[in-house]
């Protein structure tokens, strides 16, 4: 019996092409990743032909960083495009540069669809499902300080000048963040006083995904949770296939007028868990006791 329940979970496990996912702990050291990758013995077999187990689930390509003081950025992650920068010669504050970009998530599958809450990602997953942003704060800070939305034409307070009914938003304006639901539940909105004000807070951090948003500081702030009208990134929007993110720092995402300073450098990545480590408690070759 206990050998039919134990096949029965791996079924299932494989039944899922192995994008797992462990609760909401966030994995915060990637060393396990990098370990892997060094492992000769992994690097002699074709990664198509490598059991999915042995796999690392997140993109091989998976951090950036953006400095808004230069203007330049370092790294790249798979399905995020490069920064644009423009510069504010109006100030002479030391992170002035504005910047925007995009990122492109993958569908759920059936199985994961079913399995999360009829689609809300509220933990890591593989591949390109969850977004982490690390937003690291200056000392000069004022106006809008950053925007993440599910449409192009976000531009702060709930706007998006009619574009979409998909436009979803969090943003900062100095010292407060606030968040919009999209125009399915249009009255929607929370505001999160003195979460970006100085001295006390330094970063601030957002994970995005399907239907899902989690905001924290390093001043203890922390709130999350599941939202039919949260962004949609799982082929809600006809007109975006590609289940696109857009990232704005020193400015809103469609408004270069709306502009701010304070976010000194950005590190982007997809949030993932360490596959092998999350679905097994033991060694797939080691046999659980009272199973031989």
């Amino acid at each position: 019996m206990k050998i039919q329940i134990v096949f029965g979970v791996l079924m299932c496990v494989i039944a899922c092409l192995g994008q797992e996912s462990v609760p909401e702990e966030i994995i915060e050291d990637e060393r396990l990743f990098d370990e892997r990758s060094k492992d000769s013995a992994v690097d002699k077999v074709k990664p198509n032909i490598l059991p999915f187990y042995k796999r690392s689930c997140c993109p091989r390509r998976n951090g950036m960083s953006i400095n808004l003081a230069t203007g330049t950025f370092s790294g790249s992650v798979e399905g995020i495009s490069s920064p644009t920068f423009q510069d504010q010669t109006s100030t002479k504050a030391k992170c002035r540069y504005m910047a925007t970009l995009r990122a492109n998530f993958q569908n759920l599958t059936r199985c994961l669809y079913d399995w999360h809450q009829g689609g809300c990602v509220s933990f890591p997953m593989c591949k390109r499902r969850m977004l982490r942003i690390d937003m690291f704060l200056g000392d000069d800070r004022k106006g809008y300080m950053f925007n993440v939305g599910d449409s192009q034409s976000n531009n702060g307070w709930g706007g998006d000048s009619g574009h979409t009914k998909h436009d979803a938003e969090i943003f900062g304006y100095y010292p407060t963040i606030r968040g919009y639901k999209s125009d399915f539940c249009k009255s929607e909105k929370s505001t999160w006083a003195n979460t970006l004000l100085k001295p006390g807070v330094r970063r601030v951090t957002i994970f995005a995904a399907n239907n899902y948003a989690r905001i924290t500081n390093d001043n203890g702030f922390e709130v999350k949770g599941c939202h039919k009208c949260a962004f949609a990134l799982n082929g809600q929007d006809p007109d975006d296939r590609a289940n696109t993110l857009y990232m704005a720092f020193n400015r809103v995402i469609a408004a270069s007028n709306r502009r701010g300073v304070g976010v000194c450098t950005v590190r982007i990545r997809w949030e993932c868990p360490d596959c092998e480590r999350s679905i097994f408690p033991f060694p797939l070759d080691v046999k659980a006791a009272g199973n031989e």
